[in-house]
């Protein structure tokens, strides 16, 4: 995952992101509509020169000629934000710039791919939190926690502990519960307990950070090559990668 690429949730042109099929070729924008707000009407008739509100809608495709994937995309369009430079003889050269701000893609994009080694309730879970990502970082953090749970599920993480008396019950929240299995899966279970401190934040907080999210991410993407897919090499460049951070 290339964290630097999603830290800005804005663009000029909509040709950032890498196709989320493919994964080898990027998206750009093939056809893009635009309609001014009420607001952005107001402000252009009194000359407001920081940005005029639009509602935007397109469809982005795959530069790559064996792939040609389409996804549309929706969200917020600032036009007309005035800006400029002074030329070295003085003069003032004004110009006018228009920033996409995106709310929603569909299909949703992807951070890193999702093969098809990793269960389809997993990598269900994952694309929610990823299309969840441009609209709202807590919610997406949420989700990042829900797939916690559903991948002890699938580790098959007891739900149930002895007591000391000898009693058997239920592991009352997920913190303990990814505790209890760190004894017999300490590598995976420190990740875990990492991100469902990020989920936590999603939950229980108003402003969970973008870099939080991303890191979430980073580390998702690492609990997935070491569950399902187990490509060895690839997991100790990832996690040197996030370990140098």
């Amino acid at each position: 995952m290339k964290k630097e690429l999603w830290k800005s949730k804005s663009f000029e042109q909509p040709n950032n992101y890498p196709c989320p099929k493919c994964f080898i070729g990027g998206l750009v924008g093939k056809e893009i509509s635009k309609l001014m707000t009420e607001d952005g009407k107001y402000n252009e008739q009194v000359g407001y020169p920081y940005g005029l509100e639009n509602i935007f809608s397109g469809i982005l495709h795959c530069n790559n000629h064996l792939c040609n994937h389409i996804v549309s995309v929706n969200g917020l369009l600032i036009t007309d934000i005035s800006t400029g430079y002074q030329k070295p003889d003085g003069e003032y050269i004004e110009t006018f710039l228009k920033i996409y701000h995106p709310k929603f893609f569909f299909p949703n994009l992807r951070m890193f791919p999702l093969t098809n080694e990793i269960p389809e309730n997993i990598r269900q879970l994952i694309d929610q939190s990823f299309s969840l990502y441009f609209l709202d970082n807590n919610s997406c953090a949420n989700k990042i926690r829900i797939t916690i749970e559903y991948i002890l599920d699938g580790l098959k993480a007891p739900t149930k502990r002895k007591t000391r008396k000898g009693k058997i019950e239920l592991i009352p929240n997920l913190h303990q519960r990814i505790q209890h299995f760190s004894k017999k899966k300490p590598k995976i279970c420190r990740l875990l307990l990492a991100l469902k401190i990020i989920g936590n934040e999603g939950s229980h907080t108003i402003n969970t950070s973008t870099d939080d999210v991303l890191t979430a991410f980073e580390i998702l993407e690492l609990l997935v090559e070491m569950i399902y897919i187990k490509n060895n090499k690839r997991i100790e460049v990832m996690a040197n990668k996030i370990i140098a951070k």
